[in-house]
């Protein structure tokens, strides 16, 4: 009954002024023999674009005064219609490839109004409606491919670059990375970031993989680190100032380096005295998710980077000795707080360290770092510990 019920709204949506119950009888009858599931969906999506969307978003009038341009309408703020919002998120995890594409002119002003809004929590949200319009673009795109794998994927990037709302897009986010502290409360950082780099990652899909020709992923990769990451941790007094964003910031660290792969290389200058200031700052368990955070980029930077990182391995190990010194002096007062979680992690980077210095192909490269190892845990009590994950034998 209800699969006949979906068949007779979507009829009805699709032909509005019909008071004939036979047509629709008939169309029931043909629903038997044919897959019409997803159907009402799309002409709800569409119906909902159309009409209940617009008149929460007017075209106001242009001006280039801020403050002016806060006081004009905006029913789609008003709290009685949230449920248009709603609607919106709804219509756009609903929508196919194809359909998104037709109804990219209706899509495309609420999500651009409220990311260009002036108060952080409706730029968040704008945020949120362009990840997800992208996630499912590419996944649709995807889905696609395995039927047409010469065209459809390749579809769905040249339209968006086609049509130029790749550089719209770009040109709309990655100023947001500029909402940090001082100007920017941390609390409202943290909501807005967390949405903007999901977007702005997502958004990195739709440009190709060729570098010879214009704009490419591993620009465009490059420049969400460059600006996204390394420049808002600069611009702190030190990345503990404002612990919450720190932490968001270096768990989108693994994130981009997966997609970036060897391309990583290029960045350790700044990366590693990034991650070993953060391990070593002297407070740095007063912040366990923040030095979690970090030591997992820290693992994500050996995966990726690794045959550069013999080079970096001082200033690696100086950053994992420090906080692994502090974490035996934690455990051994009696009201020490866990760091168990903590010293797992450094294990591990220090496992991996070890397989990346004994893989390298460099003469009396693996022997100095058996004897950096010696030195190490002879250095102190506890640091023995240390090298427990690694592999390979230790004299």
């Amino acid at each position: 009954m209800k699969e006949a019920l979906d068949v007779v709204m979507a009829w009805q949506l699709r032909n509005p002024d019909a008071t004939d119950a036979a047509a629709a009888i008939e169309a029931v009858k043909v629903s038997r023999s044919e897959q019409t599931d997803s159907e009402l969906s799309l002409r709800l999506a569409s119906h909902f674009l159309q009409l209940t969307i617009p008149p929460l978003f007017p075209q106001n009038k242009p001006t280039s005064n801020a403050l002016e341009a806060s006081r004009q309408p905006a029913p789609w703020k008003d709290a009685g219609n949230q449920y248009g919002l709603d609607l919106l998120e709804w219509a756009i995890s609903t929508l196919d490839r194809k359909t998104m594409e037709a109804k990219w002119h209706l899509l495309m002003p609420p999500i651009l109004k409220m990311m260009d809004d002036v108060v952080v929590e409706w730029k968040a949200r704008g945020c949120h409606m362009l990840s997800l319009l992208l996630g499912n673009l590419h996944q649709t795109s995807g889905e696609d491919d395995t039927k047409k794998p010469s065209t459809a994927s390749q579809g769905s990037t040249n339209f968006v670059q086609r049509t130029g709302y790749h550089n719209i897009f770009a040109e709309a986010l990655l100023p947001m990375f500029t909402y940090i502290p001082s100007i920017t409360p941390e609390g409202e950082s943290v909501a807005l970031l967390r949405e903007v780099f999901p977007a702005v990652i997502a958004l990195a899909q739709f440009l190709p993989s060729d570098t010879s020709k214009g704009d490419s992923q591993e620009r465009f990769l490059d420049r969400i680190l460059r600006e996204g990451v390394l420049s808002p941790l600069a611009h702190f007094p030190t990345p503990s100032s404002y612990p919450e964003l720190a932490t968001l910031i270096m768990s989108q660290v693994p994130i981009l380096l997966g997609r970036m792969g060897i391309d990583t290389v290029k960045h350790l200058p700044d990366l590693v005295p990034l991650m070993s200031t953060i391990l070593r700052e002297p407070f740095a368990l007063g912040h366990k998710r923040l030095l979690l955070s970090t030591l997992g980029a820290l693992q994500s930077v050996l995966l990726n980077a690794w045959p550069r990182l013999p080079a970096y391995r001082g200033a690696i190990m100086m950053g994992i000795c420090m906080l692994w010194g502090r974490c035996v002096e934690e455990r051994k007062k009696a009201d020490g707080q866990d760091v168990e979680d903590v010293t797992k992690q450094v294990q591990e980077s220090v496992a991996m360290m070890d397989a990346v210095m004994l893989a390298t192909e460099t003469d009396g490269l693996g022997e100095a770092w058996e004897r950096e190892k010696r030195d190490v845990m002879q250095a102190s009590l506890g640091y023995e510990e240390l090298f427990a994950e690694c592999v390979t034998k230790r004299d």
